[in-house]
């Protein structure tokens, strides 16, 4: 994509002259003008801007060459150059790590040019991880972990029900679904509290009455989903990052989405966006209803009901400046017929964020986000009213200094929770301040052969003071962590002539504080574990891996993967244990404990994409599987899939290894419950028409096809299930 600026020269003569001389005038005029452009053409300056063709943002630091001169220079921040031609220079050659190479021709009436480069795919075609760009937070070539990026506004992902099940399907991560229908995520043995969920990199608060729901996050309002597999930069310690990328368009669009599903379970959800290039504002809403039954029951005597609602709006005053703000609401209710239990949640984010890049100041991201979870449980053994809130501030600062950098990650969390239960009241606030400090060195690529890409340095320290209230029944003492943790990284990477290869590996130690809701369900242990106290869990992590892509995009056949080996010990490992027959558990310090894993992912894709394998599979080792409840020994995932362009189709193979869950009944006695391996045959066919600037669609899912069913607490799970999805977008 490239557009032209072309010096013009105009001359108005006024004469009232005889006709030879005035050709005469204007031959010796034509003759200067050609002598002044010869003399010039050693010394002609030309302008460049180089930005995505894509998002039409302007690329910093592409390289830029004349060619034969091979004179050479890179673009600023603000994706301009300038360079100084020579007498035969006649081909400009631009290139980026990220996106296609591109090569133009240039002429002497040449004084500004603007060239677009596409996007280079590096990474399996679902998880569509691009260099620097996007708006994601991890990129596949900076990030030293294993980081997939799942396109959830892709219309077969409509099939889906919530996000849980679009992570299920598509990633090999443990999503477990409890016998009240709340799906949480787990990745390398993690326990909840372990995880970091984020949207558009901003945390959001999972250490409440109850872990974040994945089940009251649905795919409308979101553009992709990252999973990220380890700590990182910003969240050190965890053992995986799950980052909501919301949508946010700026130009204008409506979408309306409809699904029909086995037991009277259906969804909707519709949405609207309008934007100019500088403003965008966009609203969606849906609503979905599910069913699950007791398998000696024929009816479905569990009802789980669910509305959401998604607001944003985005100003890009500059070219480097974006302001963005965003709601989501999301209402949930669960319904046992059968036992009278009952669940209500609501889940109410706002957020504002400013991103801000220079090449001089660096990039400088600053945030505030208010959220509020309020609800009511009413079960057998227990019932709470609940208020859980934090206001959490922070800001992301990285400064680029040659072949180095600094990045600063500070966040500060107001944590409020205040619940009246049929035990006692218990209320707490809790400030939570985290410090992580960066240092890295980089290169770029300039030789053949393996290079050092960069190494990293990362220092962080946490301060936690635990309040109590003064109504506070259940927990009245004030407690206060004081808490630090280092990590450093090294990445190397070869460019082969088909393929890149990059290297890695980290080493760290962590920690992690008991959440508000561990300290409070740690008071409601049984008797036998009275004496028993609730400490800071340690963990030092270690892993290498290797990621390998097709260097040319659109290549046939094209490749992409990698594998990791990760290894975390463990200190003061905190282990759940639940009350028999009841989804309430409590925790309490199980001592050592040490999980290892490989983990492996592959996709090929051959006849011009058509046709395309992909294969995920995880296998852990455990010092103890009952330090780890409701972790398998094994997942993976493999499909086929067939694009036909309109018509599109998937075949699907999930394995889950057997799980084990702890569980104390009336009596104070500890029973271990396995849950048996499960295989599950999926297929999805979806099939769409484009007339102008509208798409319909029509997908059916099919979920558990051989009807290999899970049983938990007597409530079947991952049952036997098929969806009929239709849509209609407009853009």
């Amino acid at each position: 994509m490239i557009y032209k600026k072309t010096l013009l020269g105009g001359v108005f003569l006024f004469s009232y002259m005889n006709r030879d001389l005035i050709f005469i005038k204007w031959l010796a005029l034509v003759c200067v003008l050609c002598l002044n452009a010869n003399s010039a053409r050693g010394q002609q300056a030309i302008r460049g801007f180089v930005f995505d063709s894509a998002t039409n943002e302007p690329i910093e630091e592409a390289n830029i060459i004349v060619e034969p001169s091979g004179v050479g220079t890179s673009t600023d921040g603000d994706g301009r150059f300038v360079l100084e031609l020579q007498d035969n220079d006649s081909v400009l050659v631009v290139e980026h790590i990220a996106f296609s190479r591109s090569v133009v021709k240039i002429s002497v009436s040449d004084e500004a040019i603007q060239i677009g480069l596409d996007a280079e795919i590096i990474s399996l075609k679902e998880l569509d991880v691009v260099g620097e760009t996007g708006r994601g937070k991890f990129s596949q070539l900076e990030t030293k972990n294993m980081v997939s990026d799942i396109n959830v506004s892709d219309i077969s992902i409509r099939s889906y029900s919530d996000i849980g099940d679009v992570l299920l399907n598509e990633e090999s991560v443990m999503v477990s679904e409890t016998s009240t229908g709340a799906k949480t995520i787990s990745i390398r043995g993690a326990r909840q509290e372990e995880m970091v969920y984020m949207y558009d990199g901003v945390k959001m608060h999972n250490g409440g009455r109850r872990s974040l729901d994945l089940s009251m996050f649905d795919v409308s309002g979101l553009e992709t989903v990252e999973v990220l597999r380890g700590s990182h930069e910003g969240a050190s310690g965890s053992s995986g990052t799950i980052n909501f990328v919301p949508q946010l368009s700026y130009s204008n669009g409506a979408s309306f989405y409809q699904r029909f599903g086995t037991y009277n379970t259906g969804s909707y959800h519709t949405g609207l966006s309008l934007g100019n290039g500088v403003l965008s504002l966009g609203y969606g809403t849906g609503n979905s209803v599910s069913r699950q039954f007791y398998e000696s029951s024929g009816n479905a005597d569990i009802g789980r009901e669910s509305i959401n609602q998604f607001i944003s709006a985005g100003y890009r005053p500059l070219s480097n400046t974006e302001v963005k703000l965003y709601q989501i609401k999301s209402e949930r209710t669960y319904s046992n017929y059968y036992n009278a239990d009952s669940i209500g949640s609501t889940l109410l984010v706002n957020t504002v964020k400013i991103e801000r890049s220079s090449t001089q100041f660096g990039q400088l991201d600053l945030y505030v986000s208010d959220q509020q979870t309020t609800g009511e449980d009413n079960i057998s053994q227990l019932k709470t009213d609940r208020i859980d809130g934090q206001v959490i501030t922070g800001l992301n600062y990285k400064l680029p200094i040659n072949n180095a950098y600094v990045e600063l990650f500070l966040d500060r969390k107001n944590i409020s929770a205040d619940w009246s239960t049929s035990q006692g009241d218990f209320a707490l606030e809790r400030e939570h301040i985290s410090l992580s400090g960066v240092f890295g060195l980089s290169q770029k690529k300039s030789r053949e052969g393996f290079e050092i890409k960069e190494f990293v340095l990362n220092i962080n320290s946490d301060i936690i003071k635990d309040k109590e209230i003064n109504k506070s029944i259940l927990l009245n003492n004030d407690v206060s962590w004081k808490e630090s943790g280092a990590a450093a990284s090294v990445s190397a990477w070869d460019h082969l002539e088909m393929a890149t290869i990059y290297l890695y590996a980290n080493v760290g130690n962590s920690f992690r504080v008991p959440s508000i809701s561990e300290r409070y369900a740690h008071v409601l242990r049984p008797e036998i574990f009275s004496q028993d106290s609730l400490m800071v869990e340690y963990k030092i992590m270690k892993e290498v891996g290797i990621k390998l892509s097709s260097r040319e995009a659109g290549s046939s056949p094209s490749f992409s993967g990698g594998m990791s080996y990760f290894q975390y010990g463990y200190t003061n490992k905190i282990k759940n244990i639940q009350y028999s027959g009841s989804p309430l558990q409590f925790p309490v310090n199980y001592g050592s404990a040490e999980i290892s894993g490989v983990e492996l992912n592959m996709e090929v894709l051959t006849f011009n994409e058509l046709l395309s394998f992909r294969s995920i599979y995880s296998s852990y080792n455990y010092t103890d599987q009952l330090s780890f409840p409701m972790q398998p020994i094994s997942l993976s995932r493999n499909s086929v899939s067939l694009n036909l362009g309109s018509l599109s189709a998937k075949l699907a193979l999930k394995d889950e290894g057997a799980r084990v869950l702890t569980t104390v009944n009336s009596d104070g006695d500890l029973v271990n419950n396995y849950l048996k391996e499960h295989r599950s045959v999926d297929v999805n066919i979806s099939y769409k028409i484009k007339f102008r600037d509208f798409t319909t669609s029509v997908a059916i899912f099919g979920q558990n096809l051989n009807d290999d069913s899970q049983s938990l607490d007597g409530i079947s799970i991952y049952d036997k299930r098929i969806y009929l999805s239709m849509g209609l977008e407009w853009k």
